[in-house]
């Protein structure tokens, strides 16, 4: 019960956050959307939680639930800071429009 309960809460705050409020008004909005990014090392994909356009600029979201790991979150927010970072360079790629990565730890 008190897993169910903290799940709940957890949620209930994501989707009070002022992103997911801009992304309920947005002009265009992408879910679970696949992106591919070719690099200089290699083709990168990966799939983007969360993409919001707002006029002719977009907000790329990965969200992230382990924000509780101990010692190893610095290492992991970098490696997410990367990740959302790439997909944010996949969609400006594809699209021509700018695209800023956000990291949303829940």
């Amino acid at each position: 019960r008190d897993e169910i309960d903290a799940a709940a809460t957890a949620v209930a705050a994501a989707l009070r956050h002022p992103l997911l409020l801009r992304a309920r008004a947005a002009d265009k909005l992408r879910r679970e959307a696949p992106v591919v990014l070719s690099t200089t090392e290699g083709m990168l994909e990966g799939i983007v939680d969360l993409a919001v356009a707002e006029g002719e600029v977009w907000t790329v979201v990965d969200y992230k639930t382990d924000a509780e790991l101990g010692e190893g979150v610095a290492f992991l927010q970098q490696s997410y800071e990367m990740q959302v970072r790439m997909y944010a360079a996949a969609i400006g790629a594809a699209t021509g429009q700018a695209a800023y990565p956000t990291l949303l730890i829940v």
